[in-house]
């Protein structure tokens, strides 16, 4: 993982560096064209280095609804799963 920094908006957003080198396919040298997450923009972003500040995109309370959200839908998988074997008396 490498973390790249928007020069247009400023956040700083991880990137996997086998997706920057699959999803940049326009690149001169180590620098890729690849959309910032945030504002949208295409950008020429070095994938090979990294920032040392800390991530910024996505926000912190996106993040914690989308921990919250799939652990929700893992509870109604179990309970799904559970209620598969459940035997049925009548």
């Amino acid at each position: 993982m490498s973390r790249l920094k928007c020069p247009k908006c400023r956040n700083v957003f991880e990137l996997d560096l086998s997706a920057g080198v699959v999803f940049g396919k326009l690149h001169v040298g180590p620098y890729r064209l690849l959309k910032c997450p945030a504002c949208g923009r295409r950008r020429f972003f070095n994938v090979y280095s990294s920032v040392n500040e800390p991530v910024t995109w996505p926000p912190r309370e996106k993040a914690r609804q989308a921990e919250s959200q799939s652990s929700e839908e893992e509870l109604e998988k179990k309970r799904i799963e559970e209620s598969k074997y459940e035997s049925a008396r009548f």
